[in-house]
């Protein structure tokens, strides 16, 4: 069965967490910093942690989000999500199905993807996908496992090909919006340049700043 039922996406700017940036921060201040920016959209990563302690590093930051009215997505454990209360969840590329998910929550969690290429974007999109990240468009420290980059001809290429939002992941600095907003994605996502702590505010503004140029 195809899930037709798409949830619409209300943000531009999709800040992914790597705690091990913080430091000396934690990564609740780093994150308060991003929300203080503007930022309402967060995905929690962090996949080296075992289920406590991601559900332990995951509560307070749930309930700041919720405090600022903005979105977390947890990555991959959807049972943690639901446990949460929280108002997402982002998969890796080709794994778990979509559809059960949905029908597990009940179609009420707005659901991300990774995906890498295009077959990956068709299939995550008629799986039922709300939006997806698609990387690395340019070169990036942050994910070199990923191997080459795709480049903005590919990614226009790509959001032509699909309806649902794509953001655009890896090596995308504020300067490089534009690009990347010209070649079809409806918004960047980012890890690196947001997680650093002596950046991350002043970061968060500027992609603000730019994103908010586009807004359509």
């Amino acid at each position: 069965m195809t899930n037709n039922k798409h949830q619409p996406i209300d943000f531009k700017l999709y800040a992914i967490t790597d705690r091990s940036l913080c430091e000396p921060l934690s990564l609740h201040d780093v994150i308060h910093n991003l929300l203080d920016a503007g930022v309402t959209a967060i995905q929690l990563r962090e996949k080296d942690l075992g289920d406590v302690e991601f559900f332990d590093l995951a509560a307070p930051i749930a309930e700041l989000c919720k405090s600022y009215s903005a979105r977390l997505f947890v990555n991959s454990r959807v049972e943690i999500a639901l446990k949460l209360g929280v108002p997402g969840v982002h998969l890796p590329a080709s794994t778990q199905s979509i559809e059960q998910i949905k029908v597990q929550t009940g179609e009420s969690l707005p659901i991300g993807c990774s995906i890498h290429s295009l077959g990956e974007a068709r299939a995550r999109e008629k799986d039922g996908a709300d939006f997806v990240t698609y990387s690395p468009i340019f070169p990036t420290a942050s994910k070199p496992g990923y191997g080459p980059t795709v480049g903005l001809k590919k990614l226009d290429d790509l959001t032509s090909a699909i309806e649902i939002p794509v953001f655009a992941l890896g090596g995308v600095s504020p300067r490089r919006v534009r690009e990347c907003i010209e070649a079809g994605a409806y918004g960047v996502a980012v890890m690196s340049g947001l997680m650093l702590p002596d950046t991350s505010i002043d970061r968060a503004r500027e992609y603000l700043r730019e994103l908010e140029k586009w807004k359509a």
